[in-house]
């Protein structure tokens, strides 16, 4: 915990996560308590990605022994997913009119029905207009946000991209 504070990471930012304690017990005497063995998680949020690497050999130096679920993610991934929707309905509009149009056929008016989503866990859009018959487009939009690369030049931790994926039905009347 002294070696996280040393980074100046927020105190909202370290949670204790779970605290293990598991007593050992003396081969020759099965009554009698030899150690306890004592694990505790704990979990950073940490803000400036460039001070991963130099928190890692911190804690590491101060008796960490395992370290489980990094994570990198970006703080502007609601921006992101609202591009790749955008994204997503702007494809299955033209899908839907490409599909139409080579079919014979031709999308009348708005959309009857939409509904979109992101995948990995996140916030989940839907409205719907209520009809039930049309043609449909389905598209589903990946952009990749972020920088990409490395941390730093002497970094052994590549950051490349962060994959936000919109996925989009949409339904229309058809004539």
């Amino acid at each position: 915990m002294a070696a996280i504070r040393d980074f100046q990471v927020d105190a909202g930012d370290i949670q204790s996560e779970d605290i293990h304690v598991t007593l050992g017990y003396d081969d020759h005497d099965s009554a009698l308590v030899e150690y306890y063995d004592v694990t505790k998680g704990v979990q950073v949020f940490l803000r400036d990605v460039s001070k991963f690497e130099p928190l890692l050999t911190a804690v590491l130096r101060a008796g960490a022994n395992h370290i489980y679920d990094v994570d990198f993610s970006t703080s502007e991934l609601r921006k992101y997913r609202d591009q790749a929707r955008a994204l997503a309905i702007k494809a299955a509009i033209e899908k839907a009119n490409d599909m139409s149009s080579s079919s014979g056929l031709k999308v009348t008016g708005k959309p009857v029905a939409l509904t979109a989503y992101n995948y990995g866990g996140g916030s989940w859009y839907s409205a719907c207009c209520g009809s039930r018959y049309g043609a449909q487009g389905f598209q589903n939009v990946i952009q990749n946000g972020g920088g990409g690369g490395a941390i730093g030049n002497d970094s052994t931790v590549a950051l490349g991209k962060i994959s936000v994926t919109a996925n989009v039905t949409m339904k229309f009347r058809v004539e």
